[in-house]
């Protein structure tokens, strides 16, 4: 769950958020994309499947059954 915010301090406003992983309990707060991204990364419990990786595939496609036309 990622929630954000403005703050207003004075004449600026800064963007600041949390970031809490659910299959954890683990919770961060950033103040730039950068810091989501690499908490994003570091909690990543998956890898692509080796052939995926191998071939270059895209780890998200599923191959379809061949359809032969009537």
């Amino acid at each position: 769950m990622v929630r954000t915010w403005l703050e207003s301090p004075g004449d600026t406003r800064t963007m600041r958020g949390r970031i809490d992983h659910a299959a954890s309990g683990r919770r961060r707060y950033f103040a730039n994309f950068g810091d989501l991204c690499d908490f994003i990364a570091g909690t990543q419990t998956f890898a692509p499947p080796a052939e995926a990786a191998e071939t270059g595939e895209d780890s998200e496609s599923v191959d379809a059954p061949e359809t032969v036309p009537d």
